[in-house]
């Protein structure tokens, strides 16, 4: 890549970095602007209000501008194909087994973390899906965060970083996406399901496949714990759905790795083109702080 192209795809690459802080920003105010009310008593409604508003303002005001940020990078458009209920199933399976994998290897590292800098630990994740009412469980993890989340992390960043390769565009948009959970818990499976999410999307060319997946994926995980009884055959089952599904999952993705699509973009990858901005270097640095932050308090 000569030296005037790579300054430009800097300028390109910088454009999405400042795009990702300027989301983890507006969460931040909107955040502590709701702290505020709270504190001066002008919001009402108890917890549930306050959660559905939280979430609210952790995307939508963002998103636009992100997209406004990002409006003179060029798109490249995927194929379309069609999305069947036989790869719709195959890919869910798959994706249960990333996320039950990656939560094991989250977890040991959280709590080695803790246990390094002589703390208690602590399940942070766990702990806030506990407090929070189930209506902004179901409307926050299993229909709003995944739509918002993937029209930024797919339909923004994947798409205008497939000019490099669909896969350097899976990585970089995986990654953002395991950073963005800002904790180790959920970095590794956010991390891994990424990477299916953005192949499902450059497979069928249309958000509607990681968006159906990703509510999928954040019921299974969390929605449907609230429908179990607390004793019972049920709750053991389900248990069990997560080893025996991690399995077949790995069965599938072996044996499948070999059909897998990628295309390559009218760009050279160039890692240092992405990463050697100073916008997606604030990004990456930002995720870091705020990662470490929450071990400090």
């Amino acid at each position: 890549m000569q030296q005037t192209e790579l300054r430009q795809e800097r300028k390109y690459c910088a454009r999405l970095g400042w795009a990702f802080v300027l989301t983890m920003v507006c969460a931040f105010v909107w955040q502590l602007a709701l702290l505020g009310l709270v504190y001066a008593g002008r919001l009402h409604g108890g917890p549930t209000t306050y959660s559905l508003l939280a979430l609210v303002g952790y995307y939508l005001p963002a998103l636009p501008l992100s997209y406004w940020l990002c409006r003179r990078m060029p798109v490249s458009e995927p194929v379309q194909r069609p999305l069947t209920a036989r790869l719709l199933g195959r890919w869910f399976v798959i994706g249960i087994g990333l996320m039950w994998v990656g939560s094991l290897v989250g977890s040991w590292l959280n709590d080695l973390v803790y246990r390094v800098a002589h703390l208690e630990p602590v399940d942070l994740v766990s702990e806030t899906f506990n407090e929070m009412p189930m209506a902004v469980v179901l409307l926050g993890a299993c229909v709003l965060g995944p739509l918002c989340e993937e029209l930024l992390f797919r339909g923004l960043f994947a798409r205008r970083l497939a000019r490099y390769g669909q896969k350097p565009a899976a990585f970089v948009s995986a990654l953002l996406f395991g950073l963005y959970h800002a904790n180790l818990s959920q970095f590794f499976y956010a991390f891994l399901l990424g990477l299916l999410l953005a192949y499902a999307y450059f497979y069928t060319g249309t958000l509607k496949t990681p968006v159906l997946l990703h509510m999928l994926f954040n019921c299974y995980g969390s929605f449907i714990v609230f429908l179990l009884p607390e004793d019972g055959v049920l709750p053991v089952l389900y248990g069990l759905s997560w080893p025996v599904l991690t399995i077949v999952g790995a069965l599938l993705l072996v044996r499948g790795r070999k059909q897998q699509l990628w295309e390559h973009g009218p760009c050279a990858p160039s890692m240092w083109a992405i990463f050697g901005s100073v916008g997606m270097t604030a990004a990456i640095v930002l995720c870091f702080v705020q990662t470490a932050t929450m071990y400090v308090y």
